[in-house]
């Protein structure tokens, strides 16, 4: 059953199966396989020299030469290859030549010996001297193959035992029909050993692409889960908590939440926030970078109708030294995303978001159990919930609304910011925003006991 699973799965994938055997091939002819042939066949010759010359032969010299095709492609292959890059494509088709130029020695070297013998003398001592290597040579040459089936090697066997036999049937009949059953034995060796050897490459296809496969798999899962610099480093033998940085840092946070979010009824409310959210990972992703580890923002997390990133942490930004910046821009940028989504939704009523930036000390952590998750932690996301919650707060509610009045906004946007991030602004967003003084209205701010003025932006 596992095998009919190999096979099936080797002839869907049959040009991957297929490089997969020139590979081997290659291999086989540039490594020691290759290699010990040669050295074989080498031997070979300088013991049938040796043998010829002793007993008189005058062709004992001929049979030095007899190998010399197999072991000028087993030595020669290497080199070739190296020198025509195309020619590992060729690969299997080379080792099949290989092979029968093996044959075709095996049966020089029986005609050098058997040419001097003289008619009326009995060769019997010789047949039987010889009779072994036809088994030998005729299973050794047909046991190994690299086609993608199994019924090209064996057709391919059967025309290399058929032509040996009729040239060793031209070099000496007698010495056919004694041995026979020798070739046949050769010919039923080399299937087996073949058909063997061709089901452990499909096994091993099989278990190679698929253990590919799902490690391909597994590694598009998890890049769904960390980010690329981790995907490297976790490959690289680090382990999960040493990718992220854990430090206690400074950073701003961005809270943002969409107004009214339980009001909206819409069938793909969902997909509405999915596609924010999409966007808003977007735009914190970009520049980013490995080493130094960088990009605009952080995305923290995602709360049903919220987002949450940070601006310095774990991440550097480009503007280290303008970070409030930085932090305003951004938020700019995913308010202009947002309304992008909210006019391609398309909805009957005006949807509008708000934003809280707060800067304070930040820890990234991960968590000591189960899924090993990267969060982070501190006053500076407190603060930032706490902002952007402002916007509920009816006193404040009624200054951003009475301000919105007169710049002929009904429905609008709101980012509210702490009083650090306005005072580290340039002038050109410093105008963007409001104050609020909180001792004129008598509030003290959550969170931040040290805030005396809130900051204000309102946009469509």
């Amino acid at each position: 059953m596992n095998s009919d699973n190999y096979s099936a799965y080797c002839k869907e994938h049959a040009d991957e199966f297929r490089d997969e055997l020139r590979d081997d091939a290659s291999r086989a002819l540039r490594n020691w396989p290759g290699r010990t042939a040669a050295f074989l066949l080498i031997v070979s010759s300088f013991i049938s020299w040796l043998s010829m010359s002793q007993s008189g032969n005058p062709d004992a010299n001929k049979v030095l030469f007899t190998y010399a095709l197999p072991v000028a492609i087993a030595f020669g292959y290497p080199l070739a290859s190296l020198l025509f890059a195309r020619l590992d494509k060729y690969s299997r088709s080379v080792l099949d030549v290989f092979l029968l130029s093996i044959l075709f020695g095996f049966c020089l070297t029986l005609h050098f010996v058997f040419k001097p013998i003289e008619a009326g003398v009995d060769p019997s001592d010789l047949y039987i001297a010889l009779s072994g290597q036809i088994n030998f040579v005729i299973l050794m040459t047909t046991a190994f193959s690299y086609h993608t089936s199994f019924g090209i090697t064996l057709l391919r066997n059967s025309v290399y035992t058929l032509l040996t036999a009729v040239l060793i049937y031209l070099i000496d009949p007698a010495y056919l029909a004694i041995n026979a059953i020798q070739v046949v034995q050769g010919f039923l060796g080399g299937i087996i050993v073949s058909w063997l050897f061709f089901a452990r490459i499909q096994t091993r296809f099989y278990y190679k692409s698929i253990d590919a496969d799902t490690r391909q798999h597994l590694y598009k899962q998890l890049s769904k889960l960390v980010y690329p610099h981790q995907l490297a480093r976790i490959k690289a033998g680090d382990q999960l908590e040493d990718t992220m940085p854990v430090a206690q840092a400074q950073a701003i946070v961005n809270v943002f939440d969409v107004q009214g979010s339980s009001n909206i009824k819409h069938e793909k409310t969902q997909a509405f926030f999915l596609e924010i959210f999409r966007a808003f990972s977007q735009i914190c992703m970009m520049g980013y970078e490995h080493n130094p580890l960088k990009s605009r923002a952080f995305r923290l997390k995602e709360t049903g109708d919220g987002f949450i990133s940070a601006i310095g942490y774990p991440f550097l930004t480009d503007r280290v030294d303008a970070l409030a910046d930085h932090a305003v821009e951004t938020a700019l940028l995913m308010f202009r995303a947002f309304n992008s989504e909210v006019d391609r939704f398309g909805y009957s009523s005006p949807i509008k978001a708000a934003m809280g930036l707060a800067y304070n000390s930040v820890q990234g952590t991960f968590q000591s159990s189960g899924i090993r998750a990267y969060d982070l932690f501190g006053d500076a996301l407190i603060q930032a919930y706490r902002y952007e919650e402002l916007r509920k707060t009816p006193v404040i509610s009624n200054i951003i609304k009475e301000h919105a009045l007169t710049m002929g906004l009904k429905h609008y946007n709101i980012l509210i910011v702490q009083e650090v991030i306005y005072n580290s602004l340039c002038e050109r967003y410093k105008q963007l925003f409001r104050a609020i003084d909180l001792k004129e209205i008598d509030f003290h701010m959550p969170q931040d006991p040290d805030a005396h003025f809130v900051f204000y932006h309102v946009l469509e």
